[in-house]
């Protein structure tokens, strides 16, 4: 790669490539494999591991960059004498195929393997142990913060990615090379979610679930849900449906006793009258119990409220003015150059959209999402609080040049989530009730952009 794209930038600070025609690149970030007294939320191990045998019996040259928080160290809170959070997590059993299907790959010729930091695996850059860890166990070449290719075809438009981090102020960190460099966001992961309460309250409220909501800032959202839904089932199995048998059990023997046969009308109309009365109660107590949630999410500090879908359009855009004003990357200190493909990750959110360079080209702005089941908000009848879907959301992307294009690709690999909703939740969300990919689904294509050269 030409040095003109390049000024003063540190050795092992970003790593530099320049990658044969033939090169497939792939990214891949947001596992958030590991984790200890059960606050692992990576689910798809095997998923994950048909991946790497499909990128290792590719044919041509296979550069695989893991772009941030592959690893979850903030949830792993024991480590025995002698050990890493690297190491703890790479000997679970499993995972043993999974790193062994990587480790398969990383061995491979005409393979490569890039990892990059996140606000969830920092530690794999401050902490020398766990970088040689991952270099002894053959599953990672090199470490970098943020990484720049081109392919030899054309040497002046260049991928770039970093993991996104930077980009969000609860996460953002300063000095990589401080242990001590703790945003909110880490804060929020190791002392406030294990502390969450425990128990049977707990357990019905689903609360053990949080760390699968998406996207973070809609939390207050399902937690003021959760305490609605709850508070509704309970007051309809525990309230009205013995208060409507009751009712019904005492105008029957009333009827039985005191009134003859040509009363059946009567009693019919009665009941009807009562059990009116009952269901307007009921309706009442919901609207109110309804009211409450409103006043709860109300009461949330506004950089907390859920701001726009979980595809974070305000994130994408605030990307492409960076990116058509030819401002440097947060982790490209000493870079300059047109960047025609922009990688990220962190808000595990995929998407693909396209941008205008400083040259006047079309670049492509790319989110390689997560590799997760995520709690995502669906909207509801009657304003009612927001139900939440479980979802996989398994996603990676791919660059590689085609009869003289380049070819930027968002993979996904679907796969179908079962539903933990109670009957009022269902009514909530009736008619409106995501469609889940079959079992055993093929990986696809979700989104493609095809850049021409110069």
């Amino acid at each position: 790669m030409s040095p003109d794209y390049l000024t003063s930038i540190p050795p092992g600070i970003i790593v530099i490539r320049t990658l044969a025609d033939d090169t497939l690149l792939v990214f891949l970030s947001d596992c958030h494999i590991g984790g200890t007294d059960g606050r692992d939320i990576f689910e798809s191990p095997d998923d994950l591991t048909r991946l790497l045998h499909e990128l290792d019996a590719h044919s041509g040259p296979v550069e695989l960059v893991l772009a941030g928080d592959f690893f979850d160290f903030l949830r792993v809170a024991k480590v025995p004498d002698g050990g890493n959070r690297a190491s703890v997590t790479i000997l679970r059993p499993e995972y043993q195929s999974l790193f062994s299907a990587l480790r398969r790959f990383a061995g491979g010729p005409k393979h490569a393997v890039v990892y990059l930091p996140g606000n969830h695996d920092t530690e794999a850059w401050w902490n020398r142990e766990i970088r040689q860890e991952l270099q002894r166990a053959g599953l990672v070449h090199e470490f970098a913060l943020s990484y720049i290719a081109a392919f030899e075809g054309e040497p002046g438009r260049l991928v770039y990615c970093e993991h996104g981090n930077e980009f969000d102020p609860e996460n953002r960190i300063s000095d990589y090379d401080d242990p001590l460099d703790t945003p909110l966001g880490t804060h929020i992961v190791t002392d406030i979610i294990p502390r969450l309460p425990r128990g049977r309250a707990a357990d019905a409220l689903q609360l053990g679930e949080v760390d699968h909501v998406f996207p973070l800032a809609t939390i207050p959202a399902w937690v003021a849900g959760r305490l609605f839904y709850t508070l509704v089932t309970e007051a309809v199995r525990w309230l009205l449906i013995p208060l409507l048998i009751a009712y019904a059990a005492y105008k029957a023997i009333a009827f039985a006793v005191g009134h003859g046969a040509g009363a059946i009308n009567a009693l019919f109309a009665d009941l009807a009258y009562g059990i009116t009365l009952l269901l307007s109660a009921f309706a009442a107590f919901f609207f109110v119990a309804r009211r409450m949630a409103d006043r709860v999410m109300q009461s949330t500090p506004t950089r907390l409220r859920p701001a726009g879908e979980p595809g974070q359009p305000a994130m994408v855009e605030l990307l492409r003015r960076r990116l058509e004003s030819g401002q440097p990357p947060p982790l490209g200190e000493g870079f300059r150059g047109e960047i025609a493909v922009f990688v990220s990750g962190h808000t595990h959110a995929p998407s693909l959209t396209e941008f205008k360079t400083r040259g006047g080209q079309r670049g492509a702005l790319v989110n390689s999402g997560c590799w997760l089941r995520q709690l995502q908000p669906l909207r509801t009848h009657l304003r009612a609080p927001t139900v939440f879907a479980s979802r996989f959301v398994q996603t990676h992307v791919r660059v590689h040049r085609h009869n003289g294009y380049m070819r930027v690709e968002l993979w996904e690999h679907p796969r179908p989530s079962s539903q933990r909703w109670r009957i009022v939740e269902r009514l909530a969300v009736a008619g409106r009730l995501p469609v889940e990919p079959e079992a055993g689904a093929s990986p696809r294509i979700r989104a493609l952009s095809v850049l021409t050269c110069r």
